[in-house]
């Protein structure tokens, strides 16, 4: 889907005058992402945008006249995405309102899940012997273990047969003759 070239001028334009100065640009679902780090938190798509919002926000948000809930596979929503109609942000006020609350939203996501996002190996508290604490994941699960339900089987040496041996004997030689 083609998006909107002038929208995407004023959403740079909404972002200059809310101060945001660390965002970038990248194409996404076909339009005009805006992120902040890592995360997309408004995309421009076709007249409209796609709004990233804060949760306590997000039901608020859906009960306004021309926002619907972004469901990609037509069927389940995705997070606390809304899909904002063109005639929603035709003001720049309402605009900015809505750039402005989308950047709450990611920045809310971000603040939640630090941890998740890096991945630094465990290290070994030298002193008492134990391992420093560790990060989980959003299952809960320690990082690289296994759930307690599939325990792991460890392999066990089998003791290896040595296979029975004669002692070496030479074969019995007739002393030679010699022809008379």
């Amino acid at each position: 889907m083609a998006f909107d070239a002038g929208l995407v001028e004023r959403v740079r334009d909404a972002l200059a005058r809310l101060g945001e100065r660390g965002s970038r640009e990248k194409g996404v679902f076909g339009g005009r992402g805006f992120l902040q780090g890592k995360s997309t938190f408004v995309i421009v798509w076709g007249e409209g945008l796609i709004a990233k919002m804060p949760p306590e926000r997000y039901h608020e948000s859906l009960a306004r006249p021309g926002v619907t809930a972004f469901a990609p596979d037509g069927e389940h929503p995705m997070g606390s995405w809304v899909v904002i109609g063109a005639d929603v942000v035709d003001d720049d006020p309402e605009l900015a309102e809505w750039v402005a609350m989308a950047l709450q939203g990611v920045r809310r996501a971000s603040a939640a899940v630090p941890l998740l996002r890096s991945r630094a190996p465990q290290k070994l508290d030298r002193e008492v012997g134990t391992r420093a604490p560790t990060r989980t994941t959003k299952a809960g699960a320690k990082p690289g273990t296994r759930p307690a339900s599939k325990p792991v089987a460890k392999p066990v040496a089998k003791p290896v047969a040595k296979p029975a041996t004669k002692p070496a004997t030479k074969p019995a030689t007739k002393p030679a003759t010699k022809p008379a």
